[in-house]
């Protein structure tokens, strides 16, 4: 279902694309970048493997990159990339640590093997550690309060690109959190941490979209708050609902 929710978006935000770029140079370069996320994201769907996700994740946001800065003499477009990109790359040695704890543990990459590992009971310190890593990871891939700036900054990029941004790979987040629900549910700690930053990010982000003015920092704003009610859903065992919640929120923001 996830597979198909991205496609489906795919195929419409490229449809829009087109017409929006209607006339614009380097359209062939926008048209292989846009290819390249949707592939991305594709693999890390259906990575069964903790090096396969995370090197899929990292291509999904070098990929996006070549989006957001697809007008380069734009200085903020370039600043709100540069600052992805470092949010990025702390999110990567995060998620190798997720993994190397993780690995250290269960003797194996495998994600299915972790998640038969982390259900035959109360995790042990390595993997608490693991899902501590992988949750802070998320809070810097999906925007979350305090590193949520970049997010907010990135309107100089074409429209179509803040589509697919904020109604797909935004959600990458919520749905890591429910593809490792075994190993959140084998750790309180890291389940309390999303709670708490989760529940913090969509008050004030919530409050902060009603003051603002233009439409599409108010949809950024309401991105963010979103994500963080996401996480709290995951921190409080609701998986379900935050897949439920995640196709609601994708659907409603590409269109």
């Amino acid at each position: 279902w996830m597979a198909l929710l991205v496609q489906s978006l795919g195929l419409v935000i490229g449809a829009f694309s087109a017409r929006y770029l209607q006339g614009e140079p380097h359209q062939r370069r926008y048209l292989s970048a846009f290819a390249a996320v949707l592939a991305a994201v594709h693999l890390l769907l259906l990575a069964d493997h903790w090096l396969v996700l995370i090197a899929a994740w990292a291509a999904v946001g070098v990929a996006l990159q070549r989006l957001l800065c697809f007008y380069p003499e734009r200085a903020f477009a370039l600043l709100a990339a540069h600052k992805k990109r470092l949010a990025d790359r702390l999110a990567d040695l995060l998620l190798l640590a997720a993994a190397g704890l993780a690995w250290a543990e269960v003797g194996s990459g495998s994600l299915t093997e972790l998640f038969r590992h982390a259900a035959q009971g109360a995790a042990t310190p390595l993997l608490q550690g693991s899902a501590v890593c992988l949750v802070l990871a998320v809070v810097l891939r999906t925007a979350l309060l305090p590193v949520h700036g970049w997010l907010i900054q990135v309107m100089e990029a074409p429209t179509p690109v803040s589509a697919l941004l904020h109604a797909g790979v935004i959600n990458l987040g919520g749905f890591a959190l429910i593809r490792f629900a075994p190993l959140l549910e084998a750790a309180p700690a890291a389940r309390w941490l999303l709670v708490g930053i989760g529940l913090a990010t969509a008050t004030l982000a919530g409050l902060v979209m009603l003051t603002r003015i233009s439409i599409k920092v108010r949809l950024a704003w309401s991105t963010v708050a979103q994500m963080g009610f996401m996480v709290m859903e995951c921190g409080l065992g609701l998986y379900t609902l935050a897949l439920l919640h995640l196709f609601g929120h994708s659907l409603y923001k590409a269109h």
